[in-house]
């Protein structure tokens, strides 16, 4: 059948050139291609009335940055120089931040946006935007598409990326995610029990529950899933050797009615096993005899007498399944908070920690890098903290969120604060504290204007440099040199740098041969021009 579409489209074209001809003046043609160009564009995905916001203007005369607020530094473990991270500010401004020190180095986004409910959870340019606003939709849309945009550039190659939402954008966040991401890097979308019970005041349907969305950077680089088995789980079939190291024993899971008579090699049927119980396969005949031909399963004989042997092995872990049910609700993430503060109504509909925790484990990694660029209330924060205490793990953070009430300052950072120290900022105890050391940053501004634009720019690269490396520079273990002066001092003084771990140094120091073999074994790191090339280009400052 013919392309409806495509007719009308050709026939508006050949309109178009036609009138090329007859307008030839710059102008008109300009006008022209415009037209062309709307008209060639992609034709199958959303469509929507792109906005601006006043966050995105500011960035096309002033350069963001960032500030540390020192005073802020929490160092709970001492005997580690790695630090996670809390951005306060508009989350554009640190996404466009991080893509300078964190392009393709990020394993794990969780992000939990407005969902744009019509309510009080979404406001777009200062503005709430009310379900009554005919723009609603792509108001979120446009506001979506900038920061996951930028999201898709700090994924590493095996990086994946989980979006809560409900139904109120759900389905247009679907397609916005297969335009930016890739349809065939989309995963599936998890359903999580955010509540049970209740409901009772619904005037339809009592809704219990949200949407995450999975896609992953490449899934063809993504390593097959599974989730490292719990204590709970293990105990119901656990084979522990001499070593006390637990193994899967497929014999040791009786399912009560599959047993079947298994053929020796001679011929001879074997009923029972060592012990004289039934023989019992989890799956299937088919499934065992797939086993015994793999290796993984042998009949051998034994003091004379035919048995089964199974190849002991160290489980991978339990295939995560798409509808979660037993990862906590909306009022068990109001209870953690509740018990960090000590006090109620600190924050509405809070994820819980156990959900970000098995979303997080859903990667491999046990030193991951998680970024969560609408942190809220700190959650991801703390489920980090707990999952490296539970598996030995490593992973570190990056936290991004504004101030607006001073969410950042009296919400997220006072949480992250009292699950590190163990008090609550009352000095009361909460915990035992989870070692951890964090920096806190503050989004500021340069005009591109500025006549100091070069030196205004660099006195904000130390905190690039922390960020990008994730340690502290304190001209200590870790040192930074921005000029030759600088340089020599340090050659001068070489031998007072007993700690010494990484030296940092601007592209432009011009190193001598005896600078350049001083530092033969020391890590050293070029620094780019403050990080902020481009910029200086398009002020003129670097050709």
């Amino acid at each position: 059948m013919a392309n409806l579409s495509q007719k009308k489209r050709k026939k508006m074209l050949d309109f178009l050139k036609t009138l090329k001809q007859q307008h030839s003046d710059d102008e008109s043609l300009m006008a022209i291609n415009e037209i062309e160009k709307e008209l060639t564009a992609k034709k199958y995905g959303l469509v929507w009335e792109e906005h601006e916001e006043e966050v995105d203007v500011k960035m096309q005369t002033h350069i963001p940055v960032f500030t540390e607020d020192k005073e802020k530094e929490i160092v709970g473990n001492p005997e580690s120089d790695e630090y996670d991270f809390l951005l306060e500010g508009d989350n554009l401004h640190s996404l466009k931040l991080l893509e300078k020190t964190h392009k393709g180095k990020i394993d794990v986004i969780y992000i939990d946006p407005p969902y744009n409910t019509g309510g009080k959870d979404f406001e777009y340019n200062d503005k709430l935007v009310v379900y009554e606003d005919t723009f609603r939709h792509s108001k979120w849309l446009s506001f979506m598409e900038k920061r996951l945009k930028m999201a898709k550039k700090l994924l590493s190659k095996q990086g994946m990326i989980f979006i809560s939402i409900d139904d109120n954008e759900h389905s247009q966040l679907k397609i916005l995610c297969d335009s930016i991401f890739g349809e065939q890097n989309y995963v599936t979308s998890l359903i999580w029990q955010k509540k049970k019970g209740g409901g009772n005041d619904s005037r339809y349907v009592a809704t219990e529950h949200e949407y995450i969305l999975f896609y992953t950077y490449n899934k063809d680089d993504l390593d097959k899933i599974f989730i490292p088995y719990g204590d709970e789980y293990i105990t119901r079939y656990k084979e522990t050797d001499e070593k006390g190291r637990f193994f899967w024993d497929t014999f040791k899971r009786k399912s009560g009615k599959q047993y079947y008579a298994i053929t020796c090699p001679d011929g001879t049927i074997l009923e029972n096993d060592e012990n004289g119980e039934p023989i019992s396969w989890l799956r299937s005949e088919k499934r065992f005899l797939s086993d015994l031909q793999e290796g993984e399963v042998r009949i051998i004989k034994v003091n004379g007498k035919w048995t089964v042997h199974f190849k002991q092995r160290q489980p991978k872990g339990y295939k995560p399944r798409s509808i979660m049910t037993d990862y906590g609700t909306t009022s068990d993430g109001a209870a953690e908070l509740k018990r960090v503060f000590n006090i109620t109504n600190v924050f509405s509909n809070p994820k819980p920690v156990s959900l970000v925790k098995y979303l997080i484990k859903f990667s491999s990694n046990k030193n991951a890098l998680v970024l969560d660029f609408f942190a809220g209330s700190g959650t991801t924060g703390q489920a980090v903290l707990e999952l490296n205490q539970e598996d030995g793990g490593n992973r570190k953070f990056i936290l991004c969120t504004n101030n607006e009430n001073n969410i950042c300052e009296e919400v997220t950072y006072q949480r992250l604060k009292t699950v590190i120290t163990g008090l609550r900022a009352d000095t009361s105890q909460y915990s035992d504290g989870l070692p951890s050391n964090l920096k806190y940053y503050k989004t500021d501004f340069i005009s591109k204007d500025s006549e100091e634009l070069y030196d205004d720019l660099l006195d904000h690269t130390v905190e690039m440099i922390q960020l990008q490396y994730g340690v502290k520079v304190d001209n200590e273990k870790y040192v930074i040199i921005m000029d030759d002066d600088e340089m020599d001092e340090f050659e001068k003084n070489f031998q007072k740098y007993t700690e010494l771990k990484a030296l940092f140094i601007n592209q432009d120091v011009l190193l001598t041969t005896a600078q350049e073999k001083l530092l033969s074994n020391v890590n050293t790191f070029i620094i780019p021009d403050c990080y902020f090339d481009f910029e200086l280009r398009e002020a003129g400052e670097l050709w």
